[in-house]
């Protein structure tokens, strides 16, 4: 079957038509893929990692491949310029899956230490690929789903001198990144100049198109410390969103300060019409988290990691 293939182009206007491509085929995404339309918007729009400093970063770190037609049939990706990468396709160009990861092989399989991707566990096809490929199963994963349509569980009732603000109404970006740095990467010190320069460029990810600081929401200590916070990333089309960048301080754990934002934020998003919320966790204790807030199904995701000298 005819296709063509080509490196992502944001002159082209390959954003807005990745983000259509993954709108479209929701339904086949989340069966088999671990990304969605907030995942690739991240992609661009997300602080982490060097993209915004690395000439040329989206065009060296995205493929596309196009049907007879014209039509976008899949893409392979690399979230953060480096060895994990994503390939996601129509339903009916599955097969493309090989085709796919021998150009990977090709053009990204000298990236350090190795490749790796994640993918569904229903996805058999893409995992015997993969295993022939000299890729083997790593770890596993949970992402469980909420279903809005249904009765929440009552809020979790906060401390004395506690509060929930979202950034909408309390936008202080630089209590929230002290926050996610310690939470994610245990930083209790961050020189001035790094909370500078990274606050500058809050800007460009507000640019996103699915940025919504009323579901960017923290807990609020009565020091006016930010000690845990989440954020909703919706896809509006198909009412559904997920929930990420959860994190609580190291000083302020077991408390239920995870609990009671992530209960805030699915009350906030069923308050706007949407349907479908879901949340991943990598640990059995966050695993259990989400379920006692009511979540429905969880679904296992597997990462492979490609072997050395394979």
């Amino acid at each position: 079957m005819k296709t063509t293939h080509r490196n992502y182009a944001d002159e082209m206007g390959d954003f807005d038509r990745l983000c259509r491509f993954i709108i479209k085929n929701n339904i086949q995404i989340r069966k088999h893929s671990t990304w969605c339309l907030g995942r690739f918007v991240d992609w661009k729009y997300g602080l982490w990692g060097d993209k915004l400093s690395t000439p040329g970063f989206w065009e060296k770190n995205a493929h596309l491949w196009f049907d007879g037609f014209g039509d976008l049939a899949g893409f392979a990706i690399s979230e953060d310029g480096g060895c994990d990468i994503a390939i996601l396709t129509t339903a009916g160009f599955r097969f493309l899956f090989a085709e796919i990861l021998h150009w990977v092989f090709e053009n990204w399989g000298q990236r350090e230490p190795a490749l790796s991707i994640e993918i569904k566990a229903l996805q058999s096809l893409e995992a015997r690929i993969l295993e022939s490929n000299g890729f083997e199963r790593e770890t596993s994963f949970y992402t469980s789903h909420f279903d809005l349509t249904s009765d929440l569980v009552a809020r979790y009732p906060l401390e004395s001198g506690f509060h929930l603000k979202a950034m909408r109404t309390q936008a202080d970006y630089r209590a929230q990144h002290l926050l996610r740095q310690n939470a994610f990467a245990g930083k209790t010190e961050i020189p001035e100049e790094e909370i500078e320069r990274v606050l500058t460029l809050y800007s460009y990810s507000h640019e996103s198109p699915i940025y919504h600081p009323e579901t960017d929401l923290c807990v609020v200590a009565p020091d006016d410390t930010f000690v845990a916070g989440c954020e909703a990333l919706i896809d509006t089309h198909n009412l559904e969103a997920d929930i990420e960048r959860v994190c609580t301080h190291s000083d302020y754990r077991r408390r239920g300060l995870a609990r009671a934002v992530i209960q805030e934020c699915l009350y906030r998003l069923s308050e706007m019409g949407i349907k479908s919320a879901y949340i991943t966790g990598y640990s059995e204790g966050a695993i259990a988290l989400y379920g006692s807030l009511g979540a429905d199904k969880r679904t296992e995701s597997y990462i492979y990691r490609q072997k050395i000298g394979a």
